[in-house]
C-alpha cells in the first residue's frame, strides 16, 4: 500500500472541504422564506385572461396614464385610469404594449371602451382588459370579438398597430 505524504493529503481535502463550507453557508440563504409581494404588485404580475362572458362598455375621462410591465415582464403596457361617468368610479384599463400606439393619449380626454372585467382583488380598482376604445373619433382596436391580443399576430411581428 502506497503511503500519502501529509502535504498532498491536504491538497487533496482541501479542494473538498472548499466545497462542503459553501453548501453549507449557501443552504441557509436558499431556504429563508421570500417575504410576500404588496397586493398591487400581485395584481401587476398575475396573469389577466381575456373573458368574453365579462364583457362590459365604459365611457369616461381619462385620469392617469402609466407605462408597467406586465406579463411577467415581457413587456410595458399603457394602463389608463378612467373615471367612469356612469358611477363615478376609478376603473383601471389594460390597453396594448407600448410599441403598439401610433397615437397620442392625454389626461382629460373622454374615451369609450368595451373590454373584460378581470377579476377583481378587494381594496383595489376595478380592472379591464380593453378590446376595443374610441377616442378622439377614431376606434383602436386592441382585441379581435374572441379577446385574442392584434399585437400576438405572427410571434411578436408588428402586424397590427394603434394608429
Amino acid at each position: 500500500m502506497k503511503k500519502i505524504e501529509p502535504g498532498k493529503l491536504f491538497l487533496f481535502l482541501l479542494p473538498v472541504s472548499c466545497f462542503f463550507l459553501i453548501i453549507s453557508l449557501a443552504l441557509p440563504a436558499f431556504s429563508q422564506e421570500t417575504p410576500p409581494l404588496a397586493q398591487d404588485q400581485q395584481v401587476q404580475n398575475r396573469p389577466h385572461f381575456y373573458n368574453v362572458d365579462r364583457e362590459v362598455s365604459i365611457e369616461g375621462r381619462v385620469e392617469e396614464l402609466k407605462f408597467e410591465a406586465r406579463y411577467e415582464g415581457k413587456g410595458y403596457f399603457l394602463i389608463l385610469t378612467v373615471m367612469d361617468k356612469n358611477n363615478n368610479e376609478l376603473v383601471e384599463v389594460e390597453t396594448a404594449p407600448a410599441w403598439f400606439f401610433r397615437i397620442d393619449i392625454h389626461k382629460g380626454e373622454r374615451i369609450r371602451l368595451i373590454g373584460s372585467l378581470a377579476e377583481e382583488q378587494e381594496g383595489s380598482k376595478k380592472l379591464v382588459i380593453a378590446r376595443e376604445m374610441k377616442i378622439n373619433n377614431q376606434t383602436i382596436t386592441f382585441r379581435d370579438r374572441r379577446g385574442f391580443p392584434a399585437w400576438n399576430r405572427g410571434q411578436g411581428q408588428r402586424k397590427g398597430s394603434a394608429w
